[in-house]
């Protein structure tokens, strides 16, 4: 484990197999979590959406799973009434946000329910050398941000369907050394299941049983973790701390040079505000529709070069213009690690709260994944937009 904040390996460009071009289809598979482990299908050429809780095995079937129109950058799901999860029966089918082939953003029902980060597994990564990924934790409503895993980054490298992390660094929000790190990730292996092409890595400790960690790596740079903390089996397992803490980490590959954070702010951004709470009613916004980057006279002036302006859609018509509440300010970017943020901080409603951003250009886009903690409800904050 390396000291937080640290890098592992200069910023340099890194060599990928030739499955990194392969094209998405038109439809495509995605492994995903919150907790529970998901297997998503998105078929753009008949505006279908399937969706499989693998965890609890909740599965919603064929063309009776959903169908969805586009709006604003959204898919706005309609969710067949047969095999709809009880959690979800009665309520709107949902939202989500899709680059094809490589990563998603989904939420089923209304706004309490939680979000499914998703990334695409279309087929077992080839790297030749090795890469650098950058990432932050996917929040539980226990999550501590002064003790807690928030962000870090590792090395992965194959050969064949054998996964090599190492080099892992892990930070709080704060920038320290967290209270429980992880002690390191054992080897992975990449092949197909019912998650599509996902890598697992299956822990050999027994004392206490630490659940199996599974991962996606698309090949245009996105990463995501589950860190089994709904896993179960055998009896007492207990989450993974090995890369990310809560329910896992998203992340992506660190850029071989510096982005420019000019062009981040001035870029305009669909996603999710994701404020994860304990029980939340049916009533609670945990998991919100927002856009950044407003453009045009109407929208408020950046408090600095490296802020933009956001917020929700209200009550989730995308016809009316988001709210302009929210405010994100990057900070400086770390001049060791291309694309992450450390000393970057949120607004919400006036009030300023710590955050940590990582950012990449996947397929010539931005995407920006943050996390933060509204200190004053106590509550963790995760955002995650898509450039459009």
């Amino acid at each position: 484990m390396n000291a937080c904040g640290g890098q592992s390996k200069p910023n340099t460009a890194t060599t990928i197999g030739s499955q990194v071009s392969t094209p998405a289809d038109p439809i495509n598979t995605y492994f995903g979590t919150d907790g529970d482990v998901w297997n998503v299908n998105i078929d753009h050429t008949n505006s279908q959406l399937t969706a499989k809780d693998v965890t609890n095995g909740i599965l919603l079937v064929g063309s009776a799973a959903g169908t969805f129109t586009t709006s604003d950058g959204f898919l706005d799901i309609a969710l067949s009434s047969n095999g709809t999860p009880p959690s979800i029966a009665g309520q709107e089918g949902g939202f989500a946000v899709d680059l094809p082939g490589q990563a998603a953003l989904l939420r089923l029902g209304n706004p309490s329910n939680p979000i499914v980060p998703l990334v695409a597994t279309l087929g077992c990564l080839t790297i030749n050398d090795s890469l650098t990924y950058q990432y932050v934790t996917i929040p539980t409503p226990a999550w501590q941000p002064g003790t807690d895993i928030a962000y870090g980054s590792f090395q992965a490298s194959t050969s064949g369907p054998n996964w090599t992390i190492s080099d892992i660094t892990q930070c709080t929000l704060a920038g320290a050394a967290p209270a429980n790190p992880g002690a390191g990730l054992p080897a992975g292996y990449c092949a197909q299941s019912t998650l599509g092409f996902a890598v697992t890595a299956p822990s050999v400790s027994t004392n206490p049983p630490v659940a199996t960690v599974t991962m996606a790596f698309d090949s245009s740079g996105f990463f995501l973790e589950d860190n089994g903390s709904q896993q179960g089996q055998p009896q007492g397992v207990v989450p993974s701390n090995s890369i990310g803490a809560g329910v896992g980490a998203i992340g992506l590959t660190r850029p071989s040079v510096p982005v420019s954070t000019s062009d981040i702010v001035q870029a305009r951004y669909v996603g999710f505000l994701y404020e994860p709470i304990a029980a939340p009613l049916t009533t609670s916004q945990v998991t919100q529709l927002v856009s950044f980057g407003c453009m045009g006279p109407s929208c408020p002036a950046p408090v600095s070069p490296t802020s933009m302006a956001g917020g929700a859609f209200p009550n989730e018509d995308l016809t009316q213009p988001p709210t302009q509440d929210l405010l994100i300010n990057l900070g400086p970017q770390d001049p060791q690690n291309n694309g992450r943020y450390s000393k970057a901080e949120i607004t919400i409603a006036g009030v300023l709260f710590p955050a940590v951003a990582v950012v990449g250009d996947p397929a010539g886009k931005f995407a920006i994944l943050l996390v933060a903690y509204d200190n004053l409800n106590n509550i963790p904050v995760s955002i995650y937009l898509f450039q459009q």
